[in-house]
């Protein structure tokens, strides 16, 4: 193919090129390629090499001088040359992951639950679900702003779960970022865009101990411990006068110090997890689970291996006594024996 014409006043220059005909890998050449084809930029972009993982660096064998061919043990610290050599091996930290930072509107909504006295972390996360679902052009939006989506987000979120919080008290909370305006045309928009309507009754102690759960990651046989343990302390009347939420929290400590997965949260998280403090957490516990913590138990153990019910339609065993099996000798003098 002939190449593309070069616009007048641009000279040709050298352009760099990758060459795939060998087999060790990209190689970079030098070849003269118009500038409109083949812009510098593109081409140095994909000149560059692939990033690698550093080599773990040893020193040379003490015996044969070798400076390669180790097998390396990283469990048992060890590295063996050929010659059978072993040498210490302490294989280098794997790099974390650098933490995100919080943005702008999860900022805001930290400190507004610090402001309106601790929201549960699952909350929150709703509420942000809510508004980045809001975030439409400026003519659907309707004049709302940023901030009166946030709160009207955060508002019906906290209805979901049965916290209410009067009208005054949300706006005095936005220390005058939001009026009552802005908090009207955010609410019709956030309910406009719900695809779900909100319960008409609070949610139970069960619904609040599955939220916890799968905010805490307890999955699998730890939630179904919860779920039980949560049912018999509403059977036993435990904690009438304590919020459900409250209630759901202390029945995740007892299941995570009675059963503890592998990576237990700490009370600390849990309370956090529930926007509680963990003196007020550990106080409750002591003061409505632990009475009960026999029963509560029993419960757990039924949930993990629970008993099998007897089968009414089995057939009765037979009555009378059984006749004793004979032994028969296969020696001389015997019933059985040969001659």
């Amino acid at each position: 193919r002939t190449p593309a014409r070069v616009p007048a006043g641009r000279a040709r220059g050298p352009q760099t090129l990758l060459s795939l005909t060998r087999d060790d890998g990209p190689q970079v050449r030098r070849r003269r390629f118009p500038r409109a084809r083949f812009p510098r930029a593109r081409l140095r972009k994909r000149a560059m090499p692939p990033a690698r993982a550093a080599a773990p660096s040893l020193p040379p064998c003490s015996d044969c001088g070798a400076k390669s061919d180790f097998d390396l043990d990283p469990e048992l610290g060890k590295a063996t040359c050929r010659c059978g050599m072993v040498m210490p091996y302490r294989p280098a930290p794997a790099r974390q992951a650098a933490k995100k930072s919080p943005t702008r509107i999860q900022k805001w909504y930290a400190e507004m639950s610090r402001r309106l006295g601790g929201l549960p972390s699952f909350v929150v996360k709703d509420a942000s679900r809510m508004y980045h679902a809001c975030l439409l052009k400026d003519k659907e939006r309707q004049g709302c702003k940023d901030l009166d989506l946030a709160l009207a987000a955060l508002d019906r979120a906290m209805c979901k779960i049965g916290i209410l919080r009067s009208r005054p008290d949300l706006l005095a909370s936005t220390a005058q970022r939001v009026d009552g305006d802005g908090l009207t045309a955010g609410k019709l928009l956030v309910d406009s865009k719900a695809k779900e309507p909100l319960p008409s009754e609070s949610p139970t102690l069960e619904k609040f101990v599955a939220l916890l759960c799968e905010e805490l990651k307890l999955r699998g046989q730890w939630a179904k411990v919860a779920a039980a343990v949560a049912a018999q302390a509403d059977a036993l009347g435990a904690g009438r006068d304590t919020p459900p939420l409250t209630l759901a929290a202390t029945v995740c400590v007892l299941v995570v110090e009675r059963h503890p997965p592998k990576e237990a949260p700490s009370s600390q998280t849990i309370a956090a997890a529930a926007g509680l403090e963990e003196k007020d957490l550990l106080e409750t516990y002591q003061m409505q689970l632990l009475p009960h913590l026999q029963a509560l138990l029993d419960a757990s153990q039924e949930a993990i291996l629970p008993t099998a019910p007897p089968a009414l339609g089995a057939p009765a065993p037979p009555s009378g006594k059984l006749k004793p099996v004979s032994k028969r000798g296969r020696g001389r003098g015997g019933r059985g024996g040969r001659g």
